[in-house]
């Protein structure tokens, strides 16, 4: 196998590992109250074979870190390297930046 079909392969595998994380994420989400937004590559769909899944946590205060373990095991359990953010702490200007590239889950 060439490093190009590797590449491809890794790259197909990675974008299934995502959309079966974000469904389990909308179950989630819908179940506890809150939502998770998607931005970066999985949102604009440019994975690659080296990409990672970019994910805002937005859940009330209670449910908050719960609801990033949930991400975090998800992601681990598809083998899909993760970049998590609580949106409570995260920037006016990052929210900002990522506002009109991220997709809403659920």
């Amino acid at each position: 196998m060439t490093i190009a079909e590797r590449k491809a392969r890794e790259t197909a595998r990675r974008r299934a590992a995502a959309d079966l994380v974000m469904s389990e994420m909308k179950a989630f989400g819908t179940e506890h109250g809150g939502r998770f937004l998607i931005f970066g590559s999985a949102a604009e769909d440019r994975m690659k074979f080296d990409s990672d899944l970019d994910v805002v946590v937005d859940f009330p205060a209670e449910r908050e870190l719960e609801a990033y373990d949930f991400v975090e095991d998800a992601c681990r359990r598809q083998d899909l390297p993760a970049d998590i953010h609580l949106k409570s702490t995260s920037s006016n200007g990052f929210l900002d930046r990522i506002r009109n590239h991220m997709v809403q889950v659920p």
